[in-house]
């Protein structure tokens, strides 16, 4: 494939800018008349419509009811504070913009891999994203997965700059269910210093957030919980989603058995990393998919295997078995959204896909999580 790459290289570069164009232009345009799940409501309440005297709680305006299409504020309040330029735009043109600045971020991610990792391996699985599934749903529903993407690889790469890996690792966290794990990831790789003050950075916008509405701060962290509680669907792949299809209590109720499955996976994540400690980047790598198996996710967060592959890339070659599972895995959930049209009615590929779906899905991908820390270790390592 190498020695193909590079004698038809000019080639290969062409066929992936038509794919691309043709993939960001329908993504756009579905983003025009969609866009449903953008943050722009929530940050418009926040912001006061530009006002900030008449600012309005997010979080309590949804669970009183007063939404705006699926834009409920599930995320850490600090997104709202960055979410300012959109806010101050009307919905239309936010939207433009939002699917642009996402594209941008998509295109930047793979530029900041671009000389770390092989070409031909970068072209390939970009073009495996942009023909699968969650590329086009993320950019056309709004989400934020390939921005986190984007700079979770910027910290990464100017990880020796504690400043930037502490701001990008502070957005990251504004989304719980990626930023937790991935943040244990980073701490377990040596970057602790960065880890703990973009906790503190979150946690000072949650206490000005509690101050600016008169609420305490524990209310301030939990309310995007229970929001994301009564607004977010059973996830298709993930331990989380599938407590919710099969317990009606709370998922944090001592009684339910996965809140006691995920603890214990992550006590034996901690205690692989530490005890055999694997290249960072393979940490982060793992830490990637041990968040898309346990916590709630639905489909167009599976975008988040894209990065995962790259981070793996630092490490191992393509043709270890572990990155071959990886990108097999990835695929499928990609391009596999093809089967739904032979199901029955209620499955959806993003949202619900039955239970038995969701406990098959959601352990191959911690396989491949745990795959990745603690095999392959006695080969010799491409990058540490």
């Amino acid at each position: 494939m190498l020695y193909l790459f590079d004698k038809y290289k000019l080639l290969f570069i062409i066929i992936f800018v038509f794919i691309a164009s043709k993939s960001v232009y329908q993504s756009v345009v579905l983003s025009i008349h969609g866009s449903v799940d953008m943050q722009w409501y929530p940050a418009t309440q926040y912001w006061g419509l530009g006002n900030f005297i008449h600012s309005i709680n997010p979080y309590l305006a949804s669970l009183s009811g007063d939404t705006f299409m699926a834009q409920d504020p599930n995320y850490a309040p600090m997104l709202y504070v960055l979410m300012y330029p959109f806010a101050l735009m009307d919905f239309e043109n936010a939207k433009i913009f939002f699917a642009i600045f996402s594209v941008i971020c998509f295109f930047g991610t793979m530029f900041l891999f671009y000389k770390k990792i092989n070409l031909a391996f970068l072209l390939l699985v970009s073009i495996f994203v942009l023909f699968g599934y969650t590329f086009g749903n993320v950019i056309a529903n709004g989400q934020v997965a390939i921005i986190l993407g984007f700079f979770l690889a910027l910290g990464y790469m100017y990880r020796k700059n504690w400043l930037i890996l502490t701001i990008c690792l502070s957005i990251l966290f504004t989304k719980y269910s990626f930023g937790i794990p991935i943040l244990i990831g980073f701490f377990l790789a040596g970057y602790i210093k960065e880890v703990i003050f973009a906790g503190i950075i979150n946690l000072v916008f949650v206490i000005l957030f509690a101050l600016q509405f008169d609420i305490t701060i524990w209310e301030s962290l939990i309310l995007p919980l229970k929001v994301s509680s009564q607004a977010t669907g059973v996830g298709p792949s993930d331990l989380m989603s599938l407590s919710r299809s099969l317990f009606d209590g709370s998922f944090f109720s001592f009684s339910n058995p996965f809140l006691w499955v995920i603890t214990l996976i992550y006590c034996a994540y901690i205690w692989i990393c530490l005890r055999i400690p694997p290249p960072p980047a393979r940490i982060i790598a793992s830490s990637i998919l041990l968040s898309l198996g346990t916590f709630y996710h639905l489909g167009y967060d599976q975008y988040m295997f894209f990065i995962a592959i790259l981070f793996a890339k630092f490490c191992l070659k393509s043709t270890y078995y572990s990155m071959c599972f990886l990108v097999i895995l990835a695929l499928f959930f990609w391009i596999g959204s093809r089967i739904q049209n032979f199901l029955p009615d209620g499955y959806h590929w993003a949202m619900n896909m039955g239970s038995i779906f969701c406990f098959v899905g959601s352990v191959m991908i911690l396989i491949s999580s745990f795959w990745l820390l603690f095999l392959d270790r006695n080969k010799k390592e491409l990058m540490k």
